[in-house]
C-alpha cells in the first residue's frame, strides 16, 4: 500500500474555520483548524481553542508540565495530569491528578503523589462526571486502574496490573491494557457489574502491538487504541521502547481490525469526535485528522507536539470535512 501524506497550508489556518462554520464577520486564527473546543499540550502548559480562538489555559508551575486533558461530558470542566518534573524546593518527582473549570481555569489538586517517582496517568471521566478514571503507578513496578469519586473524595481500585483505561459512554464497561509490565500486553473489556473479562486477541493473533491508550467509540462497539510494529520487550529497561505508533480500531463483535493511521509518531496521543467518525491525532510531526473508516489517508492539520495530549468536543460533518480536504496545497505520495 502507498503511503500518502496529506499537507495543510500553514497559511490556510486562519481562514479554513470561516469555511468550516465559524462565521463571516471575522476571521479567528486557529491553531487546530476544525470546529469544536479543543485543549492540548503546548510546551508545558495547558491552551484551550474553540469559538474565540486559542489561548492560555493553565500555566505550569516551576519544573512542571501539564498532560493527559480529558474533557467533562458536561464540557465544562478538565481533568488532567500535572508532572513534577524535579525536586527542586522539597518536591518529588511524580504526577498529580488535577481538575479545572474551562470558563474559571483554577487548578484544584485531586488526587496528589506522596512519594518520589509515584505517578497518576490517563485520566478519564465517568459518563456522570462523578467520578474521574486514572492509571496508578505507586512504584516497584506496580501499576493499576484507580477510580476516584469526586463527591466523596475516595479512591478505589478496579483493576490491578492494568493501565490506560477508558469508561464506555453508558458506565457499564471500561477498556484497558493488562499487564503492561509483561512485554506483550493484551487488550481487555471488563463489565464493571460482575467483573467478567474479554480478551480481545487472546491469541495474539495481531501483528500491531503492544498497545496504548485504548478508547471505545462513542456507541462502544468499537474500540480505537495506539499500537506499533511487534517488538518483544526483553527487560524491564526496554518498556516503552517499541518504535512509531499507528492507529488501528476493532469492532467488538466481528473481532475486525483496521488500520485507520499509518502516522508512525512516537506515543501519539488522540482524541474522538461526538459521532465518532473523526478522530485527531496528535503527534510529534503533525496533528492529524482522519476518518475511523480508513476511507481517506491521515491529514496533517497542523503542528505536533512532542508527546503531548489533546481531547476535543465537537465534530466534523460533511461540508466541513470537504473544506478540510479542499485547502490541501501539496500531495506527496511515496510513488514520487
Amino acid at each position: 500500500m502507498k503511503l500518502r501524506i496529506v499537507v495543510l497550508s500553514l497559511l490556510s489556518f486562519a481562514t479554513l474555520f470561516v469555511a468550516c462554520g465559524g462565521g463571516s464577520e471575522r476571521v479567528v486564527e486557529q491553531r487546530i483548524p476544525a470546529p469544536g473546543t479543543f485543549v492540548y499540550t503546548q510546551g508545558v502548559d495547558l491552551w484551550i481553542q474553540d469559538e474565540d480562538g486559542p489561548r492560555l489555559l493553565i500555566a505550569a508551575g516551576q519544573d512542571q508540565q501539564l498532560l493527559h486533558p480529558a474533557i467533562s461530558p458536561d464540557g465544562e470542566r478538565v481533568a488532567y495530569v500535572v508532572f513534577q518534573l524535579t525536586q527542586a524546593e522539597g518536591s518529588t518527582i511524580g504526577t498529580d491528578l488535577a481538575i479545572a473549570d474551562l470558563s474559571n481555569p483554577e487548578q484544584q489538586i485531586v488526587v496528589e503523589h506522596t512519594k518520589q517517582a509515584e505517578f497518576i496517568w490517563s485520566p478519564r471521566w465517568s459518563s456522570d462526571g462523578e467520578s474521574l478514571i486514572f492509571t496508578h503507578e505507586p512504584g516497584e513496578l506496580l501499576i493499576r486502574i484507580a477510580r476516584l469519586d469526586l463527591q466523596r473524595g475516595v479512591v478505589d481500585i478496579l483493576r490491578e496490573d492494568a493501565r490506560d483505561a477508558d469508561v464506555s459512554a453508558d458506565g457499564s464497561r471500561i477498556v484497558f491494557v493488562s499487564a503492561p509490565y509483561s512485554g506483550d500486553p493484551h487488550l481487555v473489556v471488563r463489565d464493571l457489574a460482575d467483573g467478567s473479562e474479554l480478551v480481545l486477541d487472546p491469541q495474539r493473533e495481531w501483528q500491531p502491538r503492544p498497545y496504548r491508550i485504548p478508547r471505545f467509540v462513542p456507541d462502544a462497539d468499537a474500540v480505537v487504541f495506539s499500537a506499533g510494529q511487534f517488538l518483544p520487550q526483553v527487560s524491564v529497561n526496554a518498556l516503552g521502547l517499541n518504535g512509531p505508533e499507528d492507529l488501528w480500531v476493532v469492532d467488538l463483535e466481528t473481532r475486525e481490525l483496521l488500520q485507520i493511521a499509518a502516522i508512525g509518531e512516537d506515543q501519539p496521543d488522540f482524541a474522538m469526535s461526538d459521532d465518532g467518525r473523526h478522530v485527531l491525532v496528535m503527534g510529534a510531526f503533525g496533528i492529524y485528522l482522519v476518518t475511523t473508516d480508513a476511507t481517506d489517508p491521515p491529514y496533517a492539520i497542523a503542528p505536533g507536539e512532542f508527546h503531548g495530549g489533546i481531547d476535543w468536543v465537537g465534530g466534523v460533518d460533511n461540508e466541513e470535512w470537504a473544506a478540510i480536504r479542499e485547502s490541501v496545497f501539496q500531495i506527496q505520495d511515496s510513488s514520487q
